[in-house]
């Protein structure tokens, strides 16, 4: 048959159907797996964040956005966080100068005192245990038994810092002035925080030069709970690869990285430039860091970690000690030190170490508490204290953790050691630890239990959720003499001392530390903030003071 225009048109426009058609299908099956990747991407999510809630600390992290600095730690808050390997919760928090212990600070408190600071990143930090756990908790202790209490040791570390921003964070603080021994405690990947968190950059002269944090782009992506799983992931990897010196591109968002590594056999020309650049930038920020903590009257120490623990990415840290060894900075080797202790640690790697979490690259309690043994003999002697024996520095560290054990009744000094080591003053004190409910102190029923415990008022719900400790706590105090009150507290009659977010969901407990002063009645409850800008009360509760 002959095949005219119109037959040609009808075959041109079948085909162009077709093609229509599979277009559609390659589209539509490209939309079904994005859409599946997206479903099982939610899935894992909210997998986590129900039946593996450990990411929750860093997904809610404590963090406020500074120009300065990059992030730095709200003051005055508590966030509940998972032991790496035994999951039971603890609080993690800061205290007035957002420094990650259970004392507040004034530069008035530090005026009569040898004051030493520890600034650095998660190591510092320590926010995976208590923090009485924490080196510097027990160096204190071990430092004021020879000086009475003429020591104060302070924990200026934050998680995800770097070298540039331990150093802002000493600048920027309001007790710079009052340290007289400053220790900058490194991790191999200082380095490369130093270059993605912006703050400082060499010029075309070789020059220190101050740069600006800027949020980053990512920063949606470090309240997800499924990138640290990654990261976790890609750390533990990375520890069993380390020797391979790979190259990492790493993508900085609020306070962690989200990374790719690739294996190379031979490190580029520009990578080696990238590390020639970071260890330039390295070198101006530590003299920068010496010089003022000189200008100050002060002392500036570099502690090495025990082990290769934190990612080098590649960065040769034979590097790094030449360059502290040329700027005059002396180093505090806790490697030596804990081989010194235990001859087995220089033969151990380090994700086999007893030093460390099992499920977790930082170093755990039997670490810290090592750690301060070796800081303390440094110390002793920098400070020209009276020597303490082995027997006598074991004695004492005794007493200080059996003080936070459950029946430490037997301790002498224990409830001083409590006091001092476990508590937060003003609006963040701590219940005593492992308070167990007694009925007869049962004070209020309602939504919480109240108790009446050795001056605090205690929380307690049986099986609480995150939604009953989000509303804010309302605790009015009527004190048996009004005068007692502050000027402006009078004309109402009470003191108002609310609160929130002071329960622990993992203890389901919480408490308010009450005034010393003579109380005649209490009124406590939960309310919520409406639409319209009032207020709506969940439970109310009232408790009478006998005049006995």
């Amino acid at each position: 048959m002959p095949c005219g225009p119109l037959a040609e048109c009808g075959v041109f426009f079948r085909m162009a159907d077709a093609l229509k058609t599979k277009i559609a299908g390659v589209l539509a099956n490209i939309a079904l797996l994005l859409a599946s990747c997206l479903v099982a991407v939610l899935l894992c999510e909210a997998g986590l964040r129900l039946f593996h809630p450990q990411y929750r600390h860093l997904a809610e992290a404590a963090f406020i956005h500074d120009p300065n600095i990059g992030f730095i730690r709200k003051l005055n808050h508590c966030v509940s966080v998972r032991h790496p390997d035994t999951r039971l919760g603890h609080l993690v928090c800061h205290n007035n100068s957002g420094l990650r212990q259970h004392r507040s600070f004034s530069a008035a408190d530090l005026e009569s005192s040898v004051n030493i600071g520890f600034f650095g990143d998660s190591f510092t930090e320590n926010t995976g245990m208590e923090a009485q756990f924490s080196f510097t908790e027990p160096l204190d202790y071990l430092l004021n038994l020879a000086d009475g209490e003429g020591v104060n040791v302070l924990n200026f570390g934050v998680d995800g810092y770097g070298t540039s921003q331990s150093l802002m964070r000493y600048e920027m603080s309001d007790l710079q002035e009052n340290l007289d021994h400053v220790f900058y405690v490194h991790c191999e990947n200082d380095l490369m925080d130093n270059i993605t968190s912006g703050l400082f950059r060499l010029d075309d002269a070789g020059q220190l030069v101050r740069g600006e944090a800027t949020p980053s782009r990512f920063s949606l992506l470090s309240k997800l709970h499924l990138p640290y799983l990654v990261m976790d992931a890609a750390g533990r990897l990375s520890m069993y690869f380390e020797e391979t010196k790979d190259k990492s591109k790493w993508i900085r968002h609020d306070t962690r990285y989200i990374g790719v590594e690739k294996q190379q056999d031979t490190m580029s020309n520009d990578w080696y430039r990238d590390q020639q650049r970071a260890f330039a930038l390295f070198r101006w920020i530590l003299r920068r860091w010496k010089t003022v903590v000189e200008n100050n009257g002060a002392n500036f120490y570099f502690v090495r970690l025990p082990s290769a623990a934190c990612p080098t990415y590649g960065f040769d840290s034979g590097g790094v000690d030449a360059i502290v060894k040329e700027e005059g900075i002396q180093t505090i080797s806790l490697r030596n030190c804990f081989g010194e202790r235990d001859p087995a640690h220089l033969r151990t790697p380090w994700q086999s170490s007893p030093y460390r979490f099992k499920q977790d690259f930082h170093w755990n309690e039997a670490g810290n508490r090592l750690a301060a043994v070796c800081l303390h003999r440094f110390l002793e002697s920098a400070l020209e204290l009276p020597r303490l024996s082995e027997e006598e520095v074991e004695q004492a560290l005794g007493r200080y953790y059996s003080a936070f054990e459950a029946s430490p009744s037997s301790n002498i000094g224990g409830t001083a050691i409590r006091r001092k080591y476990g508590e937060l003053q003003g609006d963040l004190v701590r219940l005593p630890a492992l308070w167990t409910p007694s009925p007869d102190k049962l004070v209020i029923r309602s939504h919480f239990e109240v108790y009446l415990h050795d001056g605090w008022l205690v929380y307690v719900k049986d099986g609480c959720t995150p939604a009953d400790s989000d509303a804010r706590f309302f605790l009015h105090v009527f004190p048996a003499d009004v005068r007692d009150l502050l000027p402006n507290r009078r004309v109402h009659g009470f003191n108002n001392m609310d609160f929130s977010r002071y329960i622990d969901e993992t203890t389901c407990m919480g408490g308010k530390k009450l005034p010393g002063y003579a109380i005649k009645r209490i009124r406590t409850g939960q309310f919520v903030e409406e639409d319209n800008g009032g207020s709506k009360k969940l439970w109310e509760g009232e408790h009478v003071f006998s005049e006995s």
